[in-house]
């Protein structure tokens, strides 16, 4: 199958190339041009077609998806750039997607199109923290990326083309370890389900394909064996750096509501319909353990001061207070 894969380069990208490619399928990957992508382009690209443009541009758009069975349409602006920059994100998230869209009804080939949504769509599920596909979209106050996403949904469900949504986790992968800019912005409380970038990739590969995703949106978790709080999982993270648990961390350096995330209560119905899910959250731990043995060592030596600068990196703490933040 001939397969477009739209922000290739990213995290989910880059396993839903390898998955699609061990299907068997033709791929053909579009990214904007920046250095970092023309360098990624020969190391995960190895068999691919490359494009490089901008999907606000139609004509790029329509030259990416001429002569395509499929479109894994994964590019978009998200937090916290989206926050940062909202019509910039909208005109990504949204008229990019729309160009893709008018692209492929403009086709002969009609390609399926599998949208990556985002579990931003349901807002703040701090206490009401079992989501499944059906409920309502909420994203949350600011949410400027939720909203996109909200959007583009509506735009391929109106496309009058074969689609399939896949409306994704927490993705954790081994090589994206740094300090996430967002840290502070998730309540404590919060419950989690992961996915594993591999894991995702395949959900994506089985989406363009299988029967019974037409038509379909599915929650993509990686179900019981991926589920946790927020606090237990910086535990466990800190704790494989050399930091301790997190309890040098207070709660009102983390937000009190405001973000998004919770327990996906339908993701096990994904896996019938896709069969995606090889990693538990122990798998993933596993991996930190390997990738952050050596960081493990000097951290321990110097641990009073790394455990000041980050909570010195909370927006809350620093300025006394426990607030929302502005968008997710």
């Amino acid at each position: 199958m001939k397969v477009l894969v739209t922000g290739g380069f990213g995290n989910v990208g880059r396993s839903a190339i390898a998955a699609l490619r061990s299907a068997g399928d033709s791929v053909t990957v579009l990214e904007t041009a920046s250095r970092r992508n023309r360098r990624l382009a020969k190391t995960c690209a190895k068999g691919c077609r490359v494009l490089f443009g901008d999907i606000r541009d139609a004509e790029t758009a329509g030259l990416a998806v001429e002569g395509q069975e499929a479109v894994v349409h994964l590019a978009a602006l998200i937090p916290p750039g989206a926050d940062r920059a909202p019509d910039l994100a909208r005109a990504i998230n949204v008229g990019g997607t729309a160009n893709l869209l008018a692209a492929a009804a403009g086709s002969p080939l009609r390609p399926r199109f599998v949208l990556a949504s985002s579990i931003s769509v349901y807002g703040d599920r701090v206490l009401d923290f079992w989501i499944g596909a059906g409920d309502r979209l909420e994203p949350s106050h600011g949410d400027e990326y939720g909203r996109t996403k909200v959007e583009a949904e509506r735009l391929v469900r109106e496309s009058g083309l074969p689609f399939s949504i896949l409306r994704l986790t927490y993705i954790v992968w081994r090589k994206k370890l740094g300090l996430d800019p967002l840290m502070y912005h998730m309540p404590l409380a919060t419950k989690i389900e992961i996915c594993h970038t591999e894991d995702t990739g395949r959900a994506f590969a089985a989406a363009v394909r299988k029967p019974e995703a037409l038509g379909a949106t599915f929650d993509i978790g990686g179900g019981a064996t991926c589920r946790t709080t927020y606090r237990e999982y910086l535990d466990r993270m800190f704790g494989l750096f050399g930091l301790g648990d997190a309890g040098f961390l207070p709660e009102e350096a983390f937000a009190a509501s405001g973000f998004h995330c919770g327990w996906y209560a339908d993701s096990d119905e994904a896996e019938r319909v896709l069969g995606f899910r090889r990693k538990s959250l122990e798998d993933y731990y596993g991996e930190v353990r390997v990738e952050a043995r050596w960081k493990k060592v000097g951290a321990a030596l110097v641990r009073p001061i790394l455990r000041r600068a980050l909570l010195a990196k909370s927006p809350f703490a620093a300025a006394g207070r426990n607030a929302a933040p502005s968008g997710a």
